[in-house]
């Protein structure tokens, strides 16, 4: 059988690449303008342009959520690894891949546990999705 070779995990290389990252989205949030402020100074011909408008600003607004909450995963990685802790799962203890870690530099889980978090995630949503089935049917 043959045994992976375990690679030791470069902090500083870690550290510099997520202090780029957080610097591409600190010049990318100051750089772009308010999608609500162009959605109150917009007129609309048509009841279809201010949908496609809505739509549009809907997905901005996702977007923006999503690149906040990578900025902040941004952000706890760094105080990882000021604290000591980065590259250490935060449910078992155990060291996370120096490969994991490259692909995915905010890891907080070893793959093991992210898989269980995930399944339990799954098992969440289906209850919850059959909890709603149940209900809109008893309506």
């Amino acid at each position: 059988m043959l045994k992976e070779k375990k690679e030791k995990l470069d902090v500083k290389k870690m550290k510099k690449l997520l202090l780029e990252l957080k610097e591409v989205f600190e010049k990318e949030k100051t750089a772009k303008a308010s999608p609500v402020n162009d959605h109150e100074e917009s007129t609309f011909s048509d009841a279809s342009d201010l949908a496609t408008h809505d739509t549009d600003l809907t997905n901005d607004l996702n977007v923006k959520k999503i690149k906040t909450l990578n900025y902040n995963e941004i952000l706890e990685a760094l105080d990882r690894i000021d604290s000591g802790e980065y590259g250490i799962c935060e449910e078992c203890g155990a060291e996370i891949g120096a490969r994991r870690l490259d692909v995915y530099p905010t890891s907080k889980m070893c793959i093991a546990c992210q898989e269980e978090f995930e399944k339990s995630q799954r098992a969440k949503n289906l209850v919850k999705t059959a909890k709603n089935k149940d209900e809109d049917q008893s309506e």
